[in-house]
């Protein structure tokens, strides 16, 4: 009777201490998806294939499908082909090294078919044991810095050109100074000498 009862009572105890870990393994997932979802960045799990496990609201709206849509969905579904090919050979040099790409731009389209440049950060997710099982990361759109950088280089290729042309016309009245002088010159001794002829 006692070693049943003892038995039952740990079996009684182990089942609440598994109660107890599930539940706090529960309240810390709950509160590692609130954080997530409350940062601006996009963040993206997806499995070795590119197929997309989690991703955040924020990620959601910088490629402009719902939670629902973008789980399962496949990374080549809104990347054209160059940028995939390019994402596939970053996410293949992560999963050959181990190290994890800090930043990198590449372009996605979004479900209304608008082009956006985004930045990522990629890192290896590995299971338990050590094996890969996919891919992580934090995705920021920076569409209008690429446009405000492009915009800052055709201004200053506007005024490089615009030194260059007044540079030359610097140049050009510089010349037409040195041609006019000897001109005037001739142009004052002709008569006299006309006069001296005719005499």
């Amino acid at each position: 009777g006692n070693e049943l009862r003892d038995t039952l009572e740990s079996l009684k105890q182990e089942v609440l201490d598994r109660i107890r870990v599930e539940e706090a393994l529960r309240e810390s997932e709950e509160k590692y998806r609130t954080i997530l979802n409350s940062i601006q960045e996009g963040y993206y799990e997806v499995d070795l294939s590119g197929n997309m496990l989690f991703c955040n609201d924020s990620l959601c709206a910088i490629i402009g499908y719902s939670r629902e849509e973008l789980i399962g969905m496949n990374n080549r579904r809104y990347m054209p082909p160059e940028a995939y090919k390019r994402v596939y050979e970053t996410f293949l040099r992560v999963y050959d090294t181990g190290e994890a790409t800090k930043a990198f731009d590449w372009e996605v389209v979004t479900k209304d078919g608008a082009k956006k440049i985004v930045e990522a950060s990629v890192t290896l997710i590995r299971e338990a044991k050590g094996t890969p099982s996919g891919f992580r990361g934090v995705v920021r759109d920076i569409t209008e810095r690429k446009k405000a950088e492009e915009q800052a280089k055709l201004h200053q290729q506007k005024l490089m050109q615009a030194s260059k042309m007044a540079a030359l016309a610097i140049l050009a009245a510089g010349v037409a100074h040195e041609i006019n002088n000897p001109n005037n010159f001739i142009m004052l001794i002709a008569p006299i000498l006309r006069e001296a002829w005719k005499s």
